[in-house]
């Protein structure tokens, strides 16, 4: 949700001094989402005046740390307290907040022109950047103020200069106060920055800002930039525009005329591939292609695809998700393995071109975990129905298990790679502008989904078992292809130091979906070679695992102890397996003979 929505319990919390809840919805916000929590609108008080009036010093600490009072005051469109901070306060115009945004950028933000125009007048550095190079004139295009961006314009700020966007891959994604206007559709700006000398250059994806105003729908701002576009340019910024309105708007005959406009633009592209994945077609290129794709939507909704891909390149973000999105309205459609067949096209795509744990790919993985424990719960109930549709069958999971796996390995292959070949690892530098994402959370969340395909395949295999024939063959390989996934996630989990049989064993306040423990998951663990008595850094075993958890299974005990768990195994807390069993509800005779368990370990 944006900053906007939580305004009220933001507000209520400055009002009662409840610093705790202000950390709560502030912390980890980025700068943007912060002014639109914190700026006020018209005859509302901002939070900071509002602490400051019912004398909650702690509250009004926590609102100022790391945002100076003039960029405080400029963000929120106090004119009178940014000239009284200015002139009687003796305020640094171009002290920044802990995100380097200046003064300036934060009146910019929201519009106030009017402190704009003083600030800039007192000598406000009109290209002071934030930590991702983005200007004040940037910011005023991307929120449309005009009249900020002419008088900034004519102050002599330059339309040239490139912000370092968060970025997709592995090269920063530059771009410049042309490609903000035209992505928020301003053509009134674009065209000040046409005349101020701004060009339709691309930035280092490959967009330019026609392509950008292709991807968010601006058709104005298309016809306005294509003056100043190569022909070829045209004709894939339009076909851009067709995919948009197809994958979008839903507009299909809106779609047609576009791509058929496009067409009096540039040539054919001689070297168009067959996507097998979209159907086996080609990219339309010619009015017969267009007249064959008419009447027929679902070829429609391939094209929008094809050409996404070819002029975005496999590596974009708006690929990548595109392709999920159909994937995912064919689930809904039940046409599940067509679903299937794209998401792993973007998976595949997201592997190849993203850092490891990148979260788009994380994302798909989820998608994918979330659908089969759908499906295979649907199964079950309807098992006695007279429907023998299979939604998910074991290669589905098999081939989500394997890039899963994979996906831990490329972070491997990082912690010992120092360099890079394109595609496989992430690069850790200091300098790097997208926020990393949180590797405990990422390693949780691959381990977790691991287990649970690991689960699905077990509680699949039991619907599609037979003993006759080619299905009997299939299911062994199968099996035997599972075990060396398995193999090398015990292997990479190792490598990291992390705890999948704990994983498995626990059954304490989780969600249904995730319940473990699973007997045949624990024991393909061990097969695979897992440590029964590896201690995780509270000094628990799997077998002190079960024993924490609400209702301990006997049955998984046994098997703990039946491959060599340590009764005796003492955690940091001094606990033993022994002591804990004694400390439940058991039968202590059913589950265990001490002179066979107990050992000196």
């Amino acid at each position: 949700m944006d900053g906007i929505s939580y305004r009220a319990v933001v507000f209520n919390a400055a009002r009662s001094g409840n610093v705790k809840r202000l950390q709560v919805f502030l912390e980890g916000r980025d700068n943007e989402w912060l002014q639109e929590c914190l700026s006020c609108s018209e005859g509302n008080t901002p939070p900071i005046v509002i602490a400051s009036k019912n004398g909650h010093l702690e509250v009004v600490k926590y609102l100022v740390a790391g945002a100076p009072a003039l960029w405080a005051a400029s963000a929120a469109g106090h004119y009178d307290v940014v000239r009284y901070l200015v002139e009687e306060g003796g305020a640094d115009i171009n002290q920044t907040t802990d995100s380097s945004s200046s003064p300036l950028r934060g009146a910019c933000y929201d519009g106030h022109f009017k402190i704009v125009e003083y600030l800039v007048s007192r000598g406000a550095d009109i290209e002071l950047s934030n930590k991702h190079g983005h200007t004040p004139l940037m910011i005023a295009a991307f929120k449309k103020h005009d009249r900020i961006v002419k008088f900034l314009l004519d102050s002599g700020a330059s339309p040239f200069k490139a912000s370092a966007r968060v970025k997709y891959s592995y090269s920063f994604d530059y771009h410049d106060s042309m490609h903000d206007a035209a992505e928020a559709g301003s053509w009134a700006i674009v065209q000040m920055l046409l005349r101020a000398g701004a060009c339709n250059v691309p930035d280092e994806f490959g967009v330019t800002p026609m392509m950008c105003a292709a991807l968010a729908g601006h058709i104005t701002v298309i016809r306005i930039l294509k003056a100043y576009a190569k022909p070829q340019d045209v004709r894939d910024a339009l076909k851009l525009y067709g995919a948009t309105l197809v994958d979008r708007n839903m507009d299909i005959s809106g779609a047609i005329h576009i791509w058929t406009e496009a067409l009096e633009y540039g040539f054919p592209n001689d070297k168009r591939e067959r996507h097998e994945v979209y159907d086996g077609l080609t990219e339309i290129d010619s009015y017969a292609d267009i007249r064959n794709v008419i009447g027929d939507p679902d070829a429609m909704r391939m094209q929008a695809l094809i050409i996404r891909e070819r002029i975005l390149g496999r590596g974009h973000h708006e690929t990548h998700y595109y392709i999920r999105y159909r994937g995912a309205l064919y689930c809904d459609l039940g046409q599940n393995a067509r679903g299937y067949q794209l998401w792993m096209h973007a998976l595949n795509l997201q592997q190849e071109h993203l850092y490891a744990f990148h979260p788009l790919t994380t994302a798909t993985i989820m998608c994918f975990v979330d659908t089969f424990v759908n499906n295979v719960n649907e199964l079950i109930i309807n098992r006695n129905a007279d429907d023998r549709r299979q939604p998910v069958s074991r290669q589905n999971i098999l081939s989500v298990f394997d890039k899963a796996v994979f996906e831990m390995e490329r972070l491997l292959i990082c912690d010992f790679i120092i360099g890079f070949a394109a595609g496989d690892v992430r690069l850790r530098t200091e300098d790097t502008l997208e926020e990393k994402p949180n590797e405990k959370k990422c390693f949780e969340f691959y381990v977790m989904a691991s287990i649970q395909l690991m689960l699905l395949f077990n509680r699949i295999s039991a619907f599609s078992s037979t003993s006759e024939g080619e299905e009997s063959i299939k299911e062994q390989e199968d099996s035997e292809l599972l075990f060396k996934i398995v193999f090398r996630f015990v292997f990479v989990c190792g490598q990291l130091s992390l705890y999948p049989l704990h994983v498995a064993c626990n059954d304490k306040d989780k969600s249904l979906p995730s319940h473990f423990s699973c007997a045949p998951v624990i024991e393909m663990l061990i097969k695979a070679g897992i440590d029964v008595n590896l201690k995780d850094p509270l000094g628990n075993t799997a077998l002190h695992v079960v024993l924490f958890n609400n209702q301990p299974r006997t049955s998984i005990i046994q098997l703990l102890l039946s491959h060599g768990a340590a009764l005796l195994a003492r955690n940091k807390a001094d606990q033993t397996c022994f002591q804990l069993i004694f400390n439940k509800d058991f039968n202590v005779a059913e589950i265990l003979n001490p002179t066979e368990v107990i050992t000196l370990f």
